[in-house]
């Protein structure tokens, strides 16, 4: 969905997205003039919103195919807050306060080299991060995979991270998931692909070292995988979409704190809309099976291996029965 479809959003059909108390505070916000540096690029809104706390929260709303997939950076974790709600809302209302970068990035490319590296460094100036984003996308694409390794890597070399210095982290993660947007946007599934899983990975892997109690680190963490699963939707290699659903597994086992809840949410939804139930399915009974033969040799049954394994079977058994449920009801809606 492009600009134009943009401007075709209708307030009843943002307003669907969010509970009825959600919306009208994102309203309120909206007529407080509490909305900052409100941006439009194609199909993708930005802005900055000042919240409760003395401090701006960053929002972006990608609107593709029908769907919407927004991320803020405030501690909210129960679904779009209302600082998504302000933006959408002000969007409709009056879309003349988003500045087009459209119309930006046709003047920039009439610009000279020496004029280009100028402007960069200034914005480098302004915002140190800038660097990130310049590095990142000037990295030739076979260099890419060990650049994104070394900078995720860096970004979790701390034993631990207390919730001060999660937000800046996530701060970082965001320019790697934005590319990886950008890139879907453009076709580029695979490049896009190499640039968001790592940090998937990153995030399962050090979550449990890392002070979340705002929940930012989650909101990011469910931000990447709707971006995830644009990407898939617009894969056409059945093989290389299973080899990534099988991947969400492995996330699913091993994650921790919260995290297993969304990636059995996205693993449900993601596999009803690639219509793969019964890929999914015989992948779970195959994994099942396993641990239940490993559970035949193991210790007493109260031992910690034990609890292990039992704790794996009733895992992958809750993702099967949610599947398979909303895989009836879509059945039942049609």
């Amino acid at each position: 969905m492009g600009t134009g479809d943009l401007k075709k959003l209708t307030e009843p059909e943002i307003a669907r997205l969010f509970d009825p108390r959600i919306y009208e505070r994102g309203k309120e916000y909206f007529a407080e003039g509490r909305i900052q540096r409100a941006l439009v690029y194609y199909n993708n809104l930005m802005a900055d919103v000042k919240g409760t706390l003395p401090e701006d929260y960053h929002i972006s709303v990608d609107v593709r195919d029908g769907n919407f997939i927004a991320s803020c950076t405030c501690p909210y974790a129960f679904g779009y807050c209302k600082h998504i709600a302000a933006i959408l809302y002000a969007w409709v209302k009056r879309p003349s306060m988003f500045k087009d970068l459209g119309k930006s990035e046709d003047m920039l490319r009439q610009l000279g080299r020496d004029e280009m590296v100028e402007i960069a460094i200034d914005m480098i100036r302004y915002d140190p991060d800038v660097i990130y984003v310049i590095n990142l996308r000037l990295t030739p694409r076979p260099e890419l995979p060990a650049f994104v390794g070394r900078e995720i890597g860096a970004i979790f070399s701390e034993e631990y991270v207390d919730y001060l210095n999660v937000r800046e982290i996530v701060k970082k993660l965001e320019i790697f998931r934005e590319y990886a947007m950008d890139l879907t946007r453009a076709r580029d599934i695979n490049t896009a692909l190499t640039v968001l899983t790592p940090a998937i990975d990153a995030v399962i892997g050090n979550y449990t070292k890392l002070d979340d109690v705002d929940g930012l680190m989650r909101n990011f963490f469910a931000g990447s995988l709707d971006t995830l699963r644009g990407a898939m939707l617009e894969m056409r290699d059945e093989g290389r979409r299973r080899a990534l659903l099988t991947r969400a597994v492995d996330w699913y086992m091993d994650a921790e704190w919260g995290l297993e809840e969304q990636l059995r949410e996205f693993l449900r939804d993601t596999t009803l809309r690639l219509n793969e139930v019964r890929f999914m399915t015989n992948t779970i009974d195959l994994r099942v099976a396993d641990y239940r033969r490993s559970l035949i040799n193991t210790g007493p049954l109260y031992s910690e291996e034990h609890e292990y394994l039992d704790e794996r079977v009733r895992r992958l058994s809750n993702l099967r029965t949610e599947i398979l449920r909303g895989s009836k009801r879509a059945v039942e809606l049609q």
